[in-house]
């Protein structure tokens, strides 16, 4: 019995660090993908942008897509909305007319329309991306994302739709209040 003891106190050990292990290696794979997502969404420079900028409208008309990409890819790590309505207009051109290209587009699609708020559609993209690889750390990073937006975004809005629930409760029982003293 003694031995049994001892037996079941190592396997509880055992186990204790491989429950401790697998959940500090959960945190740090976490950590690694939201810094992941946080990395994508750092914009660039002024003036690497503006190089990118140049290249695109040195090249005009028959601007190349890869200088396309590259710049809209730019204009979505930006921080200024314009700029990413701009890079996801170019990504979505890019999308449309090079169906070779299309899964690189996807990531960035699906960024740039969560940066605008557009949670549907970069749900949209994500989810696109993550049929054709399911490992991709950053889709997987910025789904986490987009979830967490959605269900934070959406609990305001009940909150605010509960709110003028309450208020149009409130001002229709002194409406109806009001009625009732005048008929006395």
């Amino acid at each position: 019995m003694a031995n049994n003891t001892c037996l079941d106190t190592e396997l509880h050990t055992c186990f204790t660090i491989f429950v401790y292990a697998f959940r500090l290696e959960t945190a740090l794979l976490t950590t690694h993908l939201l810094l992941d997502a946080a990395d994508a969404e750092s914009p660039l420079k002024p003036s690497e942008l503006q190089v990118l900028r140049s290249q695109y409208e040195k090249e005009g008309e028959h601007v190349g897509v890869q200088t396309k990409f590259n710049f809209a890819w730019g204009l979505i790590k930006s921080n200024t909305r314009h700029d990413q309505q701009e890079g996801v207009r170019l990504l979505s051109d890019i999308f449309r007319t090079s169906p070779e290209r299309r899964r690189e587009c996807l990531y960035y699609l699906a960024l740039g329309n969560f940066k605008l708020g557009n949670y549907a559609e970069a749900r949209r993209y994500n989810d696109l991306l993550l049929e054709k690889e399911p490992a991709n750390l950053q889709a997987s990073s910025l789904r986490s994302l987009i979830d967490d937006k959605v269900a934070k975004e959406g609990l305001v809005g009940v909150a605010i739709l509960s709110g003028v629930a309450i208020a149009a409760g409130v001002v229709g029982g002194m409406i109806f209040k009001g009625l009732g003293n005048r008929k006395r």
